[in-house]
């Protein structure tokens, strides 16, 4: 009886299974990652996105646009993704009570993240800096929805026990995310006047990842259980999360 009981607590000690830690890498991947990587992807760009603005008001209005003008139009640019990020965060309650944690985030990389990355990466080709500015703030309100979604699905994955360092996975990728985005910026990479715009094309990559993975895991237990009141499937989810079950672990025991 006593090797028995041993077995049970070391099997309970065992939390982080795989298919929540993949849960957790996947779904930070389309979201913080993001989020980092685009606050830092028009650092390494700046004079050729100058340069770009200059050139597409000389062609449409038959003269040099004043330097002042540039900089606030440059200023826009950057600033612009936070103003988004705002109403991200402001609509994002409704969307998660809908539709769910994972559902939000889904839905916010195939809508926002496709139309916000066709903006920009595009916006060079087509002589237009509007678009390059609204894909900024369309990036942003993505940002705001991905950072608002994210912290709450980990949060309601994740045994009590080891809630606090899942969560860490949201900073760490928003880390790695603004690191990746001043590497891809160097010249040696898409940092010229002609590659630059692929630095922007490059966000489809972690989305494609997302939506490709993120739907073979489960949704948040939570949500099943008191949004949609279908406690079997809350159950049935929060068990795929927990390598635990065999341990006999009460469900309210380690998710509250």
């Amino acid at each position: 009886m006593g090797k028995t009981k041993k077995v049970e607590v070391e099997n309970s000690e065992k939390e982080f299974t795989w298919k929540l830690i993949m849960a957790a890498l996947v779904a930070g991947l389309g979201s913080s990652f993001m989020y980092g990587y685009n606050l830092s992807v028009v650092n390494a760009p700046a004079s050729y996105i100058r340069q770009f603005y200059n050139e597409s008001w000389s062609t449409r209005y038959n003269y040099i646009i004043s330097s002042n003008t540039i900089s606030i139009m440059w200023s826009v640019t950057v600033s612009i993704f936070a103003i988004g990020g705002l109403i991200g965060a402001l609509i994002v309650t409704p969307m998660v009570n809908k539709l769910g944690r994972k559902k939000t985030l889904l839905i916010n990389n195939v809508f926002f993240t496709l139309v916000a990355t066709i903006l920009m990466s595009t916006a060079h080709i087509a002589g237009v800096p509007e678009m390059l500015i609204i894909g900024r703030f369309i990036m942003g309100v993505d940002g705001g929805i991905a950072l608002s979604t994210l912290p709450m699905y980990l949060n309601e994955i994740s045994p009590k026990r080891i809630r606090g360092s899942l969560g860490q996975i949201t900073s760490i990728l928003i880390c790695v995310g603004v690191f990746i985005g001043q590497v891809l910026g160097l010249p040696e990479i898409f940092g010229t006047e002609s590659l630059w715009p692929c630095a922007f094309g490059f966000i489809l990559i972690p989305a494609v990842i997302q939506v490709a993975i993120l739907p073979f895991f489960p949704e948040s237990p939570r949500y099943l259980l008191v949004e949609k009141q279908d406690t079997k499937k809350a159950e049935k989810d929060l068990w795929k999360f927990l390598f635990a079950r065999s341990a006999g672990l009460d469900c309210n025991e380690s998710y509250t």
